[in-house]
């Protein structure tokens, strides 16, 4: 499975959907969303744009965290190339909606489609004050292009924030070493971030190359608790997610469990903790 394949995404978004957000993806989220809040509030936010939003990560932690300041004229639209993805964003926003916990008619508002990040043809230039990228432009099969079209889309002094990946994800090294212990001569291998999305200066460079003044990069260290290891090992070493399965996508039922109970003595060791280096870079049209 690949990481630049709608179809690889879509197999995964009931997964995404079931383990929510109170995962790694958590953190650097929420520091990208200060960021942004910081470099331009979202008080003065007129069309917010989330690519690859996945089932709804970020616009769930925006509503939940700045709904009430963005201004009731402005609008929200979440997109990504998956349309398995793009429907759980729309299920979450019906369900919300008809819970009545809906902060500030964010998810009202909502507007969720499929939409390539290299290609934002559908989005007029210069008609998005924040936009943002959590996890998605280190994927892309040209990042720059993808980078370009979001400063295209901005308007002048929009601000634009994105995360990657880092050099520290213990809980996909944690299952490299669980799949070992089983079965060392079938272990897949997981393909490291580029390695300009690994660092703050890479990341910096990229956004200056396409474009953003006051670009600006800084790591996001956190340490994720594993308040239930056994269910949180089990949803991630049985995902679809294609991370997942370049390292365990040909062990068998019994192996996968074999591989969970490793996992879950490896955290162990670890106090069930998993630390992880995420990088984030702000910039400004």
């Amino acid at each position: 499975m690949s990481l630049d394949k709608p179809a690889s995404w879509d197999k995964t978004s009931a997964d995404y959907t079931k383990m929510g957000i109170q995962g790694p993806i958590l953190y650097p989220c929420k520091g990208m969303l200060a960021a942004m809040d910081t470099a331009s509030s979202f008080s003065s936010a007129t069309s917010i744009l989330d690519i690859g939003c996945g089932p709804g990560t970020a616009v769930t932690l925006l509503a939940e965290d700045y709904g009430t300041q963005i201004p009731a004229d402005a609008t929200l639209v979440a997109t990504d190339f998956s349309q398995s993805m793009v429907d759980a964003t729309l299920a979450k926003k019906r369900n919300i909606v008809a819970a009545g916990t809906d902060v500030a008619n964010c998810w009202g508002r909502l507007e969720a489609q499929v939409m390539d990040a290299q290609d934002l043809s559908a989005v007029e230039s210069g008609s998005v004050s924040h936009l943002m990228g959590s996890l998605v432009y280190f994927m892309l099969p040209d990042a720059s292009k993808g980078l370009l079209e979001a400063n295209r889309v901005l308007k002048e002094g929009g601000v634009f924030a994105c995360t990657s990946w880092g050099s520290t994800m213990e809980w996909i090294q944690f299952s490299v070493e669980a799949a070992q212990r089983v079965r060392p001569d079938k272990v897949g291998k997981f393909n490291a971030m580029p390695e300009a999305w690994r660092s703050s200066e890479g990341v910096k460079a990229q956004l200056a190359a396409a474009g953003f003044r006051d670009a600006h990069a800084e790591y996001v260290e956190f340490e994720w608790k594993l308040e239930d290891p056994v269910k949180n090992v089990e949803q991630m070493v049985k995902s679809s997610n294609p991370a997942a399965q370049a390292v365990v996508g040909s062990f068998t039922e019994e192996e996968l469990d074999r591989c969970c109970e490793e996992y879950v003595k490896i955290l162990a060791e670890h106090g069930n903790v998993c630390k992880g280096v995420a990088v984030l870079g702000v910039g400004r049209k």
